[in-house]
């Protein structure tokens, strides 16, 4: 493998904000990492290409100097090639969200987060397959290492963008699911988890998560590890407009599993369907094909690693330890303790 040091920018997060201060960024990165090469992005996909190019050349280590969606795109990248090719994953918290940075114990500040990659500690994550349905209505195959969700927060994704430009990425989440909760109603779904149904009528929220954190911080998941094998479900039944806006304070805490409107469940596999369509797979490529889904799929959009992607229906399923990257080395579990913690479904 080639000793090569990939940087992947996006200089459009955090509103553009990584742009405009990324000659002081990249001489922090060289000083801290020596040469690095870097490529910057200018359009959707293109993370993601890079990523895959990177890997074909047998480059030793990818910095992601962006948020979560460039995160997302550049794991997609990485997981579209065998195991044995993929580079070594280090993130620069420079997004909006950085929802996964969270998860990882990263501190924000650009210097810290860089330290953590030249101290080279390391620990295996999972990430997960998904199949979906875009916009078009094609079958689509990619992947999330943090988390996929439909429902209010596929909504709120298609809103928040333009808020926290001028609010911040914190209040403009707060202030984008407020705007999707006030226009919400609730969509009949089915949940299968591990070919189990789990729920069928009315939902708000479902949410397949490997990460703790989405929506810049809402702590969606709290008891979700990145390592441990198993997708952290969360689903949230119908709730009415007043009922959304009194329990959201509770998505932030964390403290919503406690409602008696929420359930959660670990699974390695999760299918959510509209309650009046199915879900088969595709024969040519093994992606997700709706079958008998109308109106109620179109108002259920759903949203992986805070970028928006379709409708229902769509298929998650857990791939183990998918990924190597670097991490705070408090952070690094011993290989028996990930190994154990795979075995059974957390409580």
């Amino acid at each position: 493998m080639s000793r090569e040091t990939l940087v992947i920018l996006n200089p459009a997060s955090r509103g553009g904000s990584t742009g405009r201060r990324w000659p002081g960024i990249a001489r922090r990165i060289e000083a801290t990492l020596g040469s690095v090469r870097i490529e910057r992005t200018e359009a959707a996909g293109d993370a993601r290409r890079l990523a895959r190019e990177a890997c074909d050349r047998g480059v030793e280590r990818i910095v992601v100097a962006g948020g979560d969606g460039t995160v997302g795109e550049v794991a997609s990248g990485l997981l579209d090639r065998e195991p044995g090719a993929r580079p070594i994953l280090g993130l620069l918290p420079l997004g909006s969200g950085c929802d996964l940075a969270r998860s990882l114990g990263l501190p924000r500040r650009v210097g810290a987060a860089l330290e953590v990659v030249a101290a080279g500690a390391t620990r295996r994550i999972d990430a997960a397959r998904l199949e979906y349905r875009d916009a078009s209505g094609a079958r689509c195959h990619g992947w999330f290492v943090n988390e996929v969700s439909a429902g209010l927060s596929g909504v709120t994704t298609q809103i928040v963008g333009r808020i926290s430009k001028r609010v911040g990425p914190r209040i403009g989440f707060a202030a984008g699911a407020i705007a999707a909760i006030f226009s919400h109603r609730p969509v009949a779904m089915r949940i299968e988890a591990d070919g189990k149904p789990i729920h069928a009528g009315p939902v708000s929220l479902i949410v397949a998560s490997n990460g703790r954190h989405f929506g810049a911080g809402m702590a969606v998941a709290p008891k979700a590890e990145l390592d441990d094998g198993w997708l952290e479900i969360v689903v949230v039944r119908g709730l009415s407009v007043p009922r959304l806006l009194v329990n959201l304070p509770s998505l932030f805490r964390g403290t919503h599993l406690d409602h008696p409107a929420v359930s959660r469940h670990a699974a390695r596999e999760l299918v959510v369907m509209p309650a009046s369509g199915s879900f088969a797979p595709g024969c040519e490529t093994g992606t997700a094909a709706a079958v008998g889904a109308g109106s109620e799929s179109e108002n259920s959009p759903i949203e992986a690693d805070g970028e928006p992607l379709g409708g229902l229906p769509f298929r998650a399923e857990i791939v183990p330890a998918a990924l190597r990257v670097f991490a705070p080395a408090a952070s690094v579990r011993q290989p028996d303790a990930g190994a154990a913690a795979r075995t059974e479904a957390p409580a």
